[in-house]
């Protein structure tokens, strides 16, 4: 039979999956994975209950935890599963298991830890950001093995935890302390981002800086606001101030969407608990996603300059204090082998011509790259991650996995 007769026959083997996959998704929404930095329990359960299912379709299963007294057992969960093939060069798809807490829970329409059906739309935390690509990439393997189909590169499924947080015990974890489970030979697709139309293949990111921003002034009544220094007047200025950011590095390039560096303040400490009284203290945090060609030391030392303008202005000490600084690698080349599988693979499920791109994002794929491991991200992305009803689209789910299948059945 041919390759493209094969293929055909592994389509319709996983259309046919269509209520498995809404039972998976039911159960990983009800395993709580919330990371200990995001005041979590951790993705043990998950990880237990993902391990178990891949057992029973006969992948071998090895966990490699990173330790972290934070959680219960001790442990943070890193799962790799393989399916041998005839040669072991492999096709990797990474996901991961943790999600992030549910935010406003008022905003939800139903439970964000119940999984919740409407026609082809399922709704729960974590449904898009990461489960999307568990699920896709755990039926594509089902649908080679019980179609009896050994493929020629072996299949490896990585199902990492602290991805939320910055991957330091999740793939940062496994690359310091296996490096022997990847090579540059690998095939190695990340599913955490793309587009709705599923023609967004990622091949570069943004450099990444996290700040903290600590404002300290004096705190005292609200009454004799002359007696004490108000640090949350300092912070508000502070932050409008920081808009200058966006002016000094300025440079435009189309290959990243959004084509410019980002500078966004975002979470906010809470400060004094009563309105009669002039906070002393204020934190603020500012997300930057720089476009490659600055160097993030420069940003910072802008950051600075500005905060020692406020400190004077209004007699404030300011102190600032990365969480995180990830400068971006090499992008992967627009010819590896690994996008023009996909690309491939697009074409042959949904009839359209994917493109590669960067992204203003950070995913895992900078912690390969950074190794030497070219690294695509890709799936069909409805931008729904992070956000209150985040869902997911069941024929998304299908044509990804399609796709992943297609992958694995053609990858020489």
């Amino acid at each position: 039979m041919s390759q493209s007769a094969t293929f055909t026959r592994l389509q319709q083997r996983i259309t046919a999956y269509r209520d498995e996959m809404i039972d998976l998704q039911r159960e990983l929404v009800r395993r709580l994975a919330v990371g200990p930095d995001n005041d979590g329990p951790g993705e043990a359960e998950k990880a237990d209950f993902l391990a178990a299912e891949l057992e029973k379709w006969g992948l071998q299963v090895t966990d490699y935890p990173a330790p972290d007294a934070r959680v219960a057992g001790g442990r943070r969960p890193n799962l790799i599963a393989l399916w041998p093939g005839r040669k072991p060069e492999k096709v990797w798809v990474l996901s991961h298991l943790d999600v992030v807490p549910v935010g406003e829970l008022n905003l939800w329409r139903t439970d964000p830890f119940s999984l919740h059906v409407e026609g082809d739309l399922l709704y729960g935390r974590g449904v898009e950001d990461d489960h999307h690509g568990i699920v896709a990439s755990f039926f594509a393997v089902r649908a080679l093995i019980e179609a009896g189909i050994r493929p020629e590169r072996t299949i490896g499924l990585a199902l990492v935890s602290d991805e939320e947080t910055g991957s330091q015990k999740g793939l940062a974890y496994l690359l310091e302390h296996h490096p022997g489970l990847f090579s540059p030979q690998d095939l190695i697709i990340v599913p955490d981002a793309g587009n709705p139309e599923g023609t967004l293949i990622e091949v570069s990111e943004k450099s990444m800086l996290w700040l903290r921003l600590e404002i300290r002034g004096r705190q005292c009544h609200a009454s004799k606001p002359d007696m004490g220094i108000n640090s949350l007047k300092a912070c508000a200025h502070f932050i409008v101030a920081l808009e200058a950011l966006a002016q000094e590095f300025n440079a435009v390039d189309p290959f990243f969407d959004p084509p410019h560096s980002t500078f966004e303040a975002t979470k906010k400490e809470a400060n004094v608990q009563n309105i009669n009284t002039i906070p002393g203290l204020d934190v603020f945090y500012l997300d930057c996603r720089v476009l490659p060609i600055y160097d993030l030391r420069e940003v910072i030392a802008k950051v600075k300059d500005i905060a020692g303008a406020i400190a004077l202005r209004f007699g404030v000490t300011i102190d600032i204090s990365p969480r995180q600084f990830s400068q971006s690698p090499p992008a992967t080349p627009a010819d590896a082998p690994v996008v023009l599988a996909l690309t491939r693979a697009i074409a042959a499920v949904y009839q359209r011509q994917a493109r590669p791109q960067g992204i203003g994002g950070g995913t895992v794929a900078a912690f390969f790259r950074r190794q030497g491991l070219p690294a695509a991200v890709w799936m069909t992305d409805a931008f729904t991650a992070h956000q209150p009803n985040e869902h997911v689209n069941l024929q998304h789910l299908i044509g990804d996995c399609q796709v992943f299948a297609h992958v694995f059945l053609n990858a020489d």
